[in-house]
């Protein structure tokens, strides 16, 4: 008895007419993209994306700035056959914006790609039945964003050429990542002398620093805290950072300890705050005030995982 392959080369339906003998029968046919992701229009955090005729997307934030790690997000089911088998994010062409195109399934990175690094295997976690694609500012200053992107998700550990995907219509929503610099505790607290800068919280991870001193603050682990980080990307930003982000007078420094028992290295500090490829580990994070003479300022400081 013989066998029939059949090779799809683009997406749509058809059917298909076999005879044997005086039984002729018509079989439907689908052929599906290769293509896994499910997206669509979407808007949020000054973004807005719309599909392309030929099924990419278009980004455009026409005159407003967008924030650092935050833009859109899909959310759609996956079928279980594609769980827990390998899987490659690709894109083809140039990424807008500095944009990071990055897969998530239960609040965790799966892994992602963005100008200069591409091709990124993953795997979806067994018992996993929705996933997240989330397409974020990424770099190390906010901007504006506008251009094509064409990014795809399939099977296997090597990408093809990009093709559209099933599903184009999915509406998305506004997104940004979820902060993981941990809380200053101890506060109120004075630094310095004569009178001092007083450091108080007037929100959950915003920090206050109002006073003066006549001489140098000189304070660099008075404002430390500790957070525990799984392997992967991450950066170090402020709202507002005080007096820049490459300034020696306030800033932030942040030390790892790594869990496999090798040496820790100092991996955020001023004119370097990422973005860091790090192993597990626990960081930590201190705000440091070295300023002389009166000071009022207000910053809140971020960790973000972006891979």
């Amino acid at each position: 008895m013989g066998a029939l392959s059949i090779t799809g080369i683009k997406p749509g339906s058809t059917s298909l007419k076999l005879t044997a003998g005086k039984i002729t029968k018509t079989v439907p046919i689908t052929v599906l993209s290769r293509n896994l992701l499910s997206y669509g229009p979407a808007s949020g955090n000054g973004l807005t994306v719309t599909v392309a005729q030929d099924g990419s997307l278009d980004f455009s934030s026409g005159t407003e700035s967008v924030p650092l790690h935050k833009g859109v997000r899909w959310e759609f089911d996956v079928p279980e056959d594609i769980v827990g088998v390998p899987l490659i994010i690709s894109y083809t062409g140039d990424v807008p914006g500095n944009l990071v195109i990055s897969l998530y399934a239960n609040a965790n990175s799966l892994g992602g790609v963005y100008q200069g690094k591409n091709n990124t295997v993953v795997t979806i976690p067994k018992g996993t039945t929705r996933v997240e694609l989330r397409i974020l500012r990424g770099g190390v200053t906010a901007g504006s964003v506008s251009g094509n992107l064409k990014v795809q998700l399939e099977l296997g550990n090597t990408a093809h050429e990009w093709m559209k995907p099933d599903v184009t219509s999915l509406e998305g929503g506004g997104y940004e990542l979820a902060n993981l610099y941990p809380r200053v505790t101890g506060l109120p607290k004075t630094l310095g002398t004569d009178p001092g800068v007083m450091v108080t919280e007037p929100s959950p991870g915003t920090y206050r620093f109002k006073g003066s001193t006549t001489q140098k603050v000189d304070s660099w682990d008075s404002l430390t805290c500790f957070v525990h980080v799984d392997a992967g990307t991450y950066t170090m930003d402020a709202t507002d950072w005080p007096l820049g982000n490459g300034s020696w007078l306030m800033g932030i420094q942040a030390h790892i300890s790594h869990d496999d028992g090798s040496e820790g290295a100092n991996v955020f500090e001023p004119r370097n705050y990422g973005p860091k490829t790090l192993k597990a580990g626990t960081l930590q994070c201190n705000i440091f005030v070295n300023t002389t003479g009166e000071v009022d300022k207000t910053f809140t400081p971020r960790l973000y995982k972006i891979d």
